[in-house]
């Protein structure tokens, strides 16, 4: 996850500076739609590689890769509600950090709560598939590459 973040950094900022660029020209602050783009950009990145390989270039370095339940290829809708619900689980673990800062140890204790809970539910889960990929149908598994004939010296 911190690689392929680290990828979707490196294009939000590419298309961070294209919205600078076009707000210094125009004039107009655009930022509501700077950040849908950059929610498209991750999808597109995301569900690209779910649905070609089942692998992200981060997925690749540690070897996982995303099937389907039978162990086939993810299609572009399991990809996309897989997206969806990670998207949400994320914004809400932000909100309840947000909601801590600004209002103290209740909302913390609820945010943890909440957090524990969605853990709890993937420990329940006959797989410990998380929510995303419960409700998507997708699993993670460890792959293994075959080594290729040597061409060395």
């Amino acid at each position: 996850m911190i690689y392929d973040g680290l990828l979707l950094l490196a294009i939000w900022m590419v298309l961070g500076l294209v919205f600078v660029l076009v707000g210094e020209l125009t004039g107009h602050t655009l930022t509501p739609l700077q950040f849908v783009v950059n929610l498209l950009a991750a999808w597109f990145f995301l569900a690209w590689f779910w649905t070609r390989t089942g692998q992200t270039l981060g997925m690749q370095a540690w070897n996982i890769q995303l099937r389907d339940e039978t162990g086939g290829p993810v299609n572009p809708k399991q990809a996309t509600l897989r997206y969806l619900v990670a998207l949400a689980q994320w914004l809400a673990i932000l909100l309840g950090i947000y909601l801590a800062r600004e209002h103290g140890t209740l909302v913390t204790a609820g945010a943890t709560a909440l957090l524990l809970a969605g853990l709890g539910l993937s420990q329940a889960h006959p797989r410990r598939a998380m929510l995303h990929d419960w409700l998507s149908g997708t699993e993670l598994v460890r792959v293994t590459h075959q080594a290729g004939p040597h061409t060395g010296p």
